[in-house]
C-alpha cells in the first residue's frame, strides 16, 4: 500500500488543489501556474474561487464536493485548516497530500500539535502525506510540477530530494542554466510521513531514475533510512549534502525544521555504511548532480592528466596527492602510441604534458589514447589559453569524440571570458567542465571513492568459521544486578567481569598488587551510546595521549570481519600493527576479533551506555586491556532495536532431526555463506535449478551471490539448511521471505539439493521462514510456482496455501494467510 500510494502521487490521474483562497497569495499563485503551463494531462479540480478563475473551470466547495476519484491533494491552505482537509481527503480516497503550507512544528508546541492533527486526520486509510512546510514535488516525465518553485524542471534521470525549499529552487534554477533535467524533484520539508527512507525505497525501483542527489538536515526513522540506503545504494549512486556540520549549523537547521539534528562524525560513518557519498558544499552537491545526470563513473583511482601548461598539470597532482593518490603510470603500449600520435616534444609520463604548441588535434589525440589505455579509469584535460588556436576549437573536437570514450572525461579551461565558449559547447552535449583543475580532481576522487565504498557494501567476505564463545548469562547477572539496585556506573572489578565473559582479555594484575610490564604501545577501544544512533564504536591510539593526538576512528555495530579491519585501517596507529624493529608485529586478526566482541557485548545490552577500555596494552604481540569501565541507563528500546542496523538475528537458529535421525542445522544466511552458496547451487540438477529460477541458469553471477547472501534482516527472512562434513558445514538447502514495501507482505522462494528432497527439510524450511515474518508483523506470503513443480505445490497444499489464477497457464501463485494461522499445529 505504501509504494502503490506514492505510486499514485507521483502518477496522478486527477489532483485536487486547496489553496488558501486569497487573490494576493504568491504561493498560490505559483503553483496554479506550474500545473497549467507543466502541461499536465490528468485532471486537475481547484477547490476555492481565485484557482477556478485562473483555470477557466467551476470551483468546488471543498474536497468532498468533487465529482471524481482523486488521486493527489496539493494543499497551500493555513495550516490549521489542513487536518479538516486531509479527513476529507481521506475520505475521498485520496493517495497523498502534498501539503506546502507551513507553520507546523518549526513554529513550537501549537504547531507540533497542528501537525498530530494532519496525521490522525489521515488515519487508517493509508494515505501519505508529503509536508508540510515544503516546496511541492514534480515529475516532470508525466509533465507534473506540483510545486511553488519558478518555473519547472526539464526531464532527466536524476532525481532531487530536499528538506529546504530554498536549496531546491536554487538546484533547479542553476539545472536550466545547466541545461540538467530530473526525474523527479521532491521537497520533504518537516516530514511528518514520508521521509527520506520512504522516497529512496520508492525511487530504487523506478527505472526511470539513475541516481539520487539529497539535501539533509536531519534524519528520521534512522534505522528504515540504512536499511533503504542500503539497498538503494547497491542499484543506484546516493549523493547527500548533510547540513549541520557545525554546532551553530546544528542549531540552525533544528529551527528550520522543527526537528533535532544529530552527531556530525556519526553521519559520517552513517553514511558510509549505507553506501552514501557525502558532499560538504552546495558547490560540490550541484557538482555531483551534474556529474550523474551527464555521464558515466570512473571505476578505479587510475587518473590520467593530459594538458598543454606544466604548472596546472603539477597542481592536479598536488591535489591527487592530498587524497593519498597518484596519477595513473602509463604502460609502455600507451607511451609509444602517445610518441607516434604525438610527433612532438611531450613529457612521456603522466602528467601528458603535450606542451603550449601543440594542436587541437593533438590534444584530442592524447585523450583519445590515454582514455582507451586499459590501465586508465578516468581522463582529467586541462587547457591553458594559447594564441594559435580558440578554445572553441578544441572543444568542438572534444564534444564529438568523448561519449565514444570508456571512461569518463572532466575539462578544466584555465581563464576568464576567452574560455566561457568552450565550456558553452561542452555543456551543451553534457561533457563536464571546471575553471581549476582543484575542482576536477575533487570531483574524480569523490565519485571514486564512493565507488570503493560501493565496492566494500557488496564486497564477498572470507569465510571464517570462527564462533564467539561468550557468557552472555553472566554478564547479564551483572548488568541487570545494577540496573535493580545502582550504581549504574560498575566498579571495575564488576566492568573487567563483564568483559571477560564476552572474551575481551583484561588485566587483574594491579588489583593483585602486581606491576605490569611496560607496553610497546597502547590502543583505545570503546563504545558510547548516541540518543539518535544507538552504540558508537571507538578504536584508536590509547593511553596518556590518546585525548591530544586523537588519532580515533568511528564505527557501527553490528560488526564482521571487513568491517572491523576497515576501522583499524582508518588510524595511524594501525601502522604500528605490521611491528617496528623496536616491536614486534600483532596479528591484525586479534584486534578484530576484540572489536566484534565489544561490537557483540553492545548489540546485546542496550543498557549500556558508555564502556571503555583504556588503555589495551600491546605486549609482544599480544593485547591486555588495562583499565576498564562501563557505565549503565535505562535503556531507549529493548535489544537488537537499539541499533540502526539490524544484527545477525541468532534467535532463528534451530536444529531439526529427519525421520533417518540425521541432524540439521537451520540458522539464517550470513554474508560468508557466499562460498558455500555457489557450491551448493553448482551441485543441484538442472531440473531443480530450472524449478526454482525459472530459466536454465548456468551459474550465479556475482550480483545475484551478493542478493542471496547479503541479507538486510530487517527486509527479510532468508534461511539455509546445513550438515556437517569434515572440511565445515555444507548448504543443502536455502529458503527465504523477501517483504514488500509495505511490510506487511512478502514473496517466498525455496530451494534444496535434490539427494536431500522427501526428508521434510523443505518443509521445515519454509514452516520457520512463516513463523518468523508473522513476528515481523507480515500478514500473508505468497509465490509463484511452476505447474510442473508437484512437490512444492504438495508442501503448500500441505500448509495452508490457497492457489490464485496467473497470466500464464504454466505459473500458479500460491498465498497464504499467516495473521491468523497458528503456525505451531502445522
Amino acid at each position: 500500500m505504501a509504494t502503490q500510494n506514492l505510486s499514485r502521487i507521483f502518477n496522478p490521474g486527477s489532483i485536487a488543489v486547496v489553496g488558501a483562497g486569497d487573490e494576493q497569495n504568491r504561493v498560490d499563485h505559483t503553483l496554479v501556474r506550474n500545473l497549467i503551463e507543466s502541461g499536465f494531462k490528468g485532471a486537475v479540480y481547484p477547490v476555492n474561487p481565485d484557482h477556478a478563475k485562473i483555470m477557466n473551470m467551476p470551483a468546488a466547495k471543498n474536497v468532498r464536493d468533487i465529482q471524481g476519484i482523486v488521486d493527489l491533494a496539493v494543499v497551500a491552505a493555513p495550516i490549521n485548516q489542513v487536518p479538516q482537509i486531509i479527513e476529507a481527503c481521506a475520505d475521498k480516497g485520496a493517495a497523498g497530500a502534498v501539503i506546502i503550507s507551513g507553520g507546523g512544528r518549526e513554529t513550537g508546541v501549537r504547531g507540533s500539535r497542528i501537525e498530530q492533527q494532519i496525521k490522525a486526520a489521515a488515519g487508517q486509510s493509508g494515505m501519505r502525506i508529503i509536508g508540510p512546510n515544503c516546496i511541492g514535488i514534480a515529475h516532470p516525465p508525466l509533465n507534473l510540477n506540483a510545486s511553488h518553485m519558478p518555473g519547472s524542471p526539464a526531464k532527466g534521470r536524476v532525481a532531487f530530494l530536499s528538506q529546504s525549499g530554498s536549496v531546491c529552487a536554487s538546484v533547479m534554477d542553476l539545472a536550466e542554466k545547466e541545461n540538467l533535467g530530473f526525474s523527479h524533484v521532491v521537497g520533504l520539508g518537516s516530514m511528518l510521513d514520508v521521509d527520506f527512507a520512504d522516497m529512496l525505497d520508492y525511487l530504487s525501483e523506478q527505472r526511470g531514475v539513475d541516481s539520487i542527489i539529497m539535501y539533509m538536515e536531519n534524519m528520521a526513522r534512522i534505522r528504515n533510512f540504512m536499511s533503504a540506503a542500503r539497498a538503494a545504494s547497491r542499484i543506484k549512486p546516493i549523493i547527500c549534502l548533510k547540513a549541520g556540520r557545525s554546532a551553530a549549523g546544528a542549531r540552525a537547521a533544528s529551527f528550520h525544521t522543527g526537528a533535532l539534528a544529530g552527531e556530525d562524525a556519526v553521519y559520517d560513518i552513517a553514511f558510509e555504511r549505507a553506501g552514501i557519498l557525502r558532499v560538504d558544499t552546495f558547490e560540490q552537491l550541484f557538482d555531483f548532480t551534474r556529474i550523474l545526470a551527464r555521464q558515466q563513473r570512473p571505476t578505479g583511482r587510475r587518473l590520467a592528466i593530459v594538458t598543454n601548461a606544466g604548472g596546472p598539470g603539477v597542481m592536479a597532482v598536488d591535489v591527487l596527492s592530498s587524497f593519498d593518490l597518484e596519477p595513473a603510470v602509463l604502460s609502455i603500449q600507451t607511451i609509444e602510441a602517445l610518441q607516434t600520435s604525438l610527433e612532438k616534444a611531450w613529457s612521456k609520463s603522466n602528467p601528458v604534458d603535450v606542451l603550449a604548441d601543440a594542436s587541437c588535434a593533438q590534444i584530442a589525440r592524447a585523450v583519445t589514447i590515454t582514455a582507451q589505455a586499459p590501465e586508465i579509469d578516468g581522463i582529467l584535460m586541462i587547457h591553458s589559453p594559447v594564441d594559435h588556436f580558440a578554445p572553441a576549437d578544441l572543444a568542438l573536437v572534444l564534444a564529438s569524440q568523448v561519449s565514444a570514450l570508456p571512461c569518463p572525461v572532466f575539462t578544466v579551461w584555465l581563464g576568464g571570458a576567452s574560455m566561457d565558449k568552450a565550456r558553452q559547447i561542452l555543456n551543451e552535449k553534457k561533457v563536464l567542465t571546471y575553471d581549476t583543475p582543484e575542482k576536477a580532481v575533487r570531483a574524480f576522487v569523490g565519485l571514486y571513492r564512493h565507488s570503493r565504498n560501493i565496492d566494500m557494501l557488496n564486497e564477498i567476505p572470507v569465510r571464517r568459521d570462527i564462533k564467539l564463545k561468550i557468557n552472555h548469562e553472566q554478564a547479564g547477572s551483572i548488568i541487570e544486578s545494577h540496573m535493580k539496585n545502582s550504581p549504574l556506573l560498575l566498579s571495575e572489578t564488576d566492568a573487567k567481569t563483564v568483559l571477560e565473559a564476552y572474551g575481551i582479555p583484561v588485566s587483574r594484575a594491579e588489583a593483585a598488587g602486581a606491576k605490569v610490564p611496560a607496553p610497546d604501545y597502547e590502543l583505545y577501544i570503546g563504545a558510547k551510546l548516541d540518543a539518535r544512533f544507538g552504540p558508537v564504536i571507538k578504536f584508536g591510539m590509547g593511553g596518556a595521549m590518546s585525548e591530544i593526538l586523537q588519532d580515533t576512528a568511528l564505527t557501527l555495530p553490528p560488526l564482521n570481519s571487513a568491517l572491523a579491519a576497515r576501522t583499524i585501517t582508518a588510524t595511524k596507529i594501525a601502522k604500528a600493527l605490521k611491528g617496528h624493529h623496536q616491536f614486534k608485529a600483532v596479528d591484525q586478526g586479534l584486534v578484530e576479533t576484540l572489536l566484534i566482541r565489544l561490537s557483540r557485548l553492545v548489540t546485546d545490552f542496550p543498557q549500556i551506555s558508555e564502556v571503555e577500555i583504556n588503555p589495551v596494552a600491546v605486549t609482544n604481540g599480544q593485547l591486555m586491556g588495562l583499565d576498564a569501565s562501563i557505565q549503565l541507563a535505562p535503556p531507549l528500546a529493548a535489544a537488537p532495536d537499539h541499533l540502526i542496523i539490524s544484527p545477525y538475528p541468532a534467535w532463528q537458529e534451530q536444529l531439526y532431526t529427519t525421520q533417518e535421525s540425521e541432524q540439521v542445522h537451520i540458522r539464517p544466511v550470513k554474508p560468508e555463506d557466499a562460498e558455500p552458496m555457489m557450491d551448493f547451487f553448482e551441485n543441484l540438477s538442472r531440473q531443480t535449478i530450472y524449478l526454482r529460477f525459472f530459466t536454465p541458469l548456468k551459474q550465479l553471477s556475482k550480483r545475484m551471490l551478493i542478493q542471496l547472501t547479503q541479507i538486510d534482516y530487517d527486509r527479510e527472512v532468508a534461511l539455509v539448511a546445513l550438515i556437517p562434513t569434515q572440511y565445515g558445514e555444507k548448504i543443502i538447502g536455502s529458503a527465504r521471505i523477501i517483504f514488500t514495501a509495505n511490510g506487511t507482505e512478502g514473496e517466498f522462494a525455496i530451494m534444496l539439493a535434490d539427494s536431500w528432497q522427501g526428508k521434510g527439510i523443505g518443509a521445515a524450511l519454509l514452516k520457520s521462514c512463516l513463523a518468523f515474518s508473522k513476528r515481523y508483523g507480515l500478514k500473508r506470503v505468497f509465490g509463484v510456482v511452476l505447474r510442473e513443480n508437484r512437490q512444492m505445490l504438495r508442501l503448500a497444499d500441505k500448509l495452508g496455501f490457497k492457489k490464485v489464477r496467473t497470466s500464464t497457464s504454466s505459473e500458479v501463485e500460491i498465498i497464504i494467510d499467516i495473521e491468523k494461522l497458528d503456525l505451531y499445529t502445522l
